[in-house]
């Protein structure tokens, strides 16, 4: 199974802001530099017929569900409206009731194109959320007060909710399909397999009885790039070989603990952080053994590609500029990180940047000043972009001198452009 974050496009983060806060998460980007926007906006139903909207979280997703942006709809929001740069999109409406409201609606998804300068009316209808319910125990048949219960689909999406101090819980808001479920209880003693719940569908709730037999076990794994250990604040997941069950840590040294794990050899994903890249495999040198505790290993080798070069001025050959603002994108708009030139002009910029071609890099004045250079030279600079290069992996992609356009007119001696 993949990650949380991966499974749970459901439980993603709330949604974006209209105009000023969109342009505010987004601002900088190669299309909205060019203009190219467009209006996507709808009603939102939410049945039975006349029904008033509970809070809901409307999130959007380039074409291959890419997490782009959030905005919170208030309670009886009754449409939406969102302003994106021209491209195919995936909005997501998601009820914020909690979990254990049987009543909650499923996540509800719908794909727009947005056009340049035109309008997209896109009419939504929340769909009615299917239900498991049930009652969790221990090996004695104890309830499991406080048990976290996590229901996970098929289709790679996972929710949960905790049961209450009988042992009782319910997930509601669940998309039709299948689902197995499983159980970690909060003392981090009893595990199990996962139950399969099979089938279901919004009015016809599910109830289950799961019980937890086997004593859990624990793991340390130290997560090492080649420098050593990593020591940059990320999460570590790690699957059961035996049962596809997964747990998450979060650290900054480079060593995750996991507790109440099921006994046996497991799998490590890891997202990425700073500059090294994604990678899954095995843990190694761990094997969880019940009511006993293990270590093992996970070595990351990959890193992204470093993107280095000059900001100069354009209109005069060879000068090189401190304090210019640069930022790398990717050919869908994405930021892949940015940086701030030296007293020699030079920047470089890294971090989670796999092979990829198209890459635009936009070169502009610092935060605080679009001034630039030193007197008497000391102008005034525009944002200037640069298109079309290509990086690569665990090499260094030098691009060489990007030029920065100076503002036209300046009316300052040696300025004008």
């Amino acid at each position: 199974m993949r990650s949380p974050a991966r499974r749970v496009r459901a439980v993603l983060v709330l949604l974006v802001a209209l105009v000023a806060t969109l342009a505010a998460a987004g601002a900088g980007t190669p299309a909205q530099a060019a203009g190219d926007k467009g209006i996507v906006n709808g009603g939102i139903t939410c049945p039975p017929k006349h029904s008033k909207c509970p809070g809901l979280k409307l999130l959007w997703f380039d074409r291959n569900w890419t997490y782009l942006g959030q905005r919170k709809l208030g309670t009886g929001a009754h449409g939406y409206s969102l302003t994106l740069p021209a491209g195919t999109y995936h909005l997501q409406f998601v009820d914020q009731r909690p979990a254990y409201d049987v009543t909650k609606y499923a996540p509800t998804d719908t794909q727009v194109t947005v056009r340049p300068n035109d309008l997209t009316v896109r009419n939504v209808t929340m769909q009615a959320g299917a239900v498991i319910t049930g009652t969790a125990r221990n090996g004695h048949g104890r309830p499991l007060g406080g048990a976290t219960i996590v229901a996970a689909s098929k289709g790679q999406q996972s929710f949960s909710t905790q049961a209450n101090g009988k042992g009782q819980f319910a997930i509601g808001g669940l998309p039709q399909g299948q689902y197995s479920v499983f159980t970690f209880d909060r003392s981090k003693t009893w595990v199990g397999k996962s139950s399969w719940a099979g089938a279901v569908k919004p009015g016809s709730p599910k109830n289950m009885t799961i019980t937890l037999t086997k004593r859990a076990g624990q793991m340390t794994v130290y997560l090492f790039s080649p420098k050593g250990l990593l020591k940059q604040k990320t999460t570590l997941t790690v699957t059961s070989k035996q049962t596809g069950q997964w747990w998450s840590a979060t650290s900054g040294n480079g060593t995750f603990v996991f507790k109440g794990l099921y006994a046996g050899g497991y799998n490590a994903e890891f997202k990425g952080a700073g500059p090294w890249l994604a990678k899954t495999g095995a843990v190694q040198k761990a094997d969880v053994k019940p009511n006993g505790f293990t270590s093992g290993k996970f070595n990351v080798t990959r890193h992204g590609a470093w993107v280095e070069g000059n900001v100069v001025d354009a209109s005069q050959t060879g000068r090189t500029l401190q304090g210019a603002r640069v930022q790398v994108w990717s050919s869908t708009g994405s930021e892949l990180g940015d940086a701030t030139t030296d007293q020699n002009g030079y920047f470089q910029v890294t971090g989670l940047i796999y092979t990829q071609s198209d890459v635009t890099i936009i070169v502009q004045p610092g935060p605080d000043s679009d001034y630039l250079g030193t007197e008497p030279n000391r102008c005034q600079y525009v944002r200037t972009e640069h298109a079309d290069f290509d990086v690569t992996e665990n090499e260094h992609s030098f691009v060489g001198d990007l030029g920065i356009d100076r503002l036209s007119p300046q009316t300052k001696p040696g300025c004008e452009a």
